[in-house]
């Protein structure tokens, strides 16, 4: 679990898993790194989820540029899927042995029904924000370890504050877990750079409060358990009911 707050290496929940707790550093403005693989990583990309249709292009950059690309829904795989580039462009501060895990870009997947149009939209509709949310958080996850000087990587989750609050007014969504996207084949997972560098993808799964104090309590594996059991798709769904862990013996 991360949270951008005070930083405190040895705490953990009640079933021993690591919170990290991070304090904005006090640094002057930082120039965005070089690019060096988005052309690659889109086009592994296009291959195995879809052709780019349009980008969000970030306008002021710090630390890392980062930009979102937009694959449009279609039969064979009707959902928006939206990723990251330029997180990669510097390494995270993974753990030790763990140097294989320091490049990563983010994905997202929204319902066909989800009006990316409004985003684009000049001027800004209305109604903007209830469309946007996703794309900041994107934005915000992908800057996050080099703003914070850590890591992010698979089972991680991220709560909207402490305590977590919904991300929008039309949802109780507050947290996210990150995952390997689900539905392809395992070498769409990794995009192996011209420079040596692999860049694993991760994709933002939206959890309840509930849902993510069960993963802090019992584990990623029960919290991953109760989710296929209710059919929940890595697809955001602002209204979807909120997993239990199965009871057993009448007792958790």
């Amino acid at each position: 679990m991360l949270a951008a707050m005070a930083k405190d290496e040895d705490e953990t929940t009640a079933g021993g898993i690591p919170i990290k707790r991070h304090q904005a550093r006090e640094r002057g403005w930082r120039p965005p790194a070089e690019s060096t693989g988005a052309e690659h990583i889109e086009r592994h990309v296009a291959r195995h989820f879809g052709a780019v249709a349009s980008v969000f292009h970030e306008i002021v950059s710090e630390l890392v540029h980062i930009d979102v690309h937009v694959i449009e829904p279609r039969p064979e795989r009707d959902r928006w899927t939206l990723f990251t580039t330029g997180m990669s462009d510097l390494a995270m501060k993974a753990p030790d042995g763990a140097a294989d895990l320091a490049y990563a870009e983010l994905m997202i997947s929204l319902p066909a029904s989800w009006r990316v149009d409004r985003i684009a939209a000049t001027p800004p509709p209305a109604d903007v924000e209830r469309w946007y949310w996703p794309v900041r958080w994107l934005k915000q996850l992908a800057r996050m370890p080099h703003e914070y000087e850590t890591w992010l990587g698979a089972g991680h989750t991220i709560p909207n504050g402490d305590p977590a609050e919904p991300f929008a007014p039309d949802t109780k969504l507050c947290g996210w877990m990150l995952l390997p996207p689900l539905e392809v084949p395992a070498e769409a997972l990794q995009v192996a750079l011209p420079d040596g560098r692999t860049v694993h993808l991760l994709a933002l799964h939206a959890l309840y409060a509930e849902e993510m104090a069960l993963k802090l309590a019992k584990g990623t594996a029960a919290l991953l358990d109760a989710m296929d059991r209710a059919g929940v798709s890595e697809v955001l769904t602002p209204d979807r009911a909120p997993v239990k862990r199965r009871k057993r013996f009448g007792l958790f």
